[in-house]
């Protein structure tokens, strides 16, 4: 198993770079990767990489550490994927984090309608 140390990402197989970023590959997951059921809780799932990744950026901007779980199959794409992302933060971060996503929500142009 491989791991791309900026996107937080999993990787299986002969792969030697990130093909979200174009990082190389490192063989070990570091210990602060992995997730402490005790300690985190899922706080929302994404369909799409990107979306998870813009989420994370915005809570980390709020000091909340945001860890990013993909379960797509990035080895056979063209099968589709119905799989998802999750986000997790930490559990004495669920209630800002829950918050500031609420906020960024509301002040999406998306979500209003002028």
């Amino acid at each position: 198993m491989f791991y791309c140390p900026n996107c937080n990402i999993e990787f299986e197989g002969s792969v030697e770079s990130c093909s979200q970023c174009g990082a190389q590959l490192v063989d070990s997951v570091p210990e602060d990767f992995i997730l402490d059921k005790d300690n985190f809780i899922l706080l929302t799932i994404c369909t799409q990489l990107y979306e998870a990744e813009i989420i994370k950026a915005n809570l980390e901007s709020a000091d909340i550490d945001a860890v990013i779980l993909s379960q797509q199959d990035r080895s056979y794409p063209f099968l589709g994927n119905e799989s998802s992302i999750k986000i997790f933060v930490r559990k004495d971060d669920e209630e800002s984090a829950r918050d500031y996503l609420e906020n960024i929500n509301k002040q999406s142009p998306l979500t209003n309608e002028e």
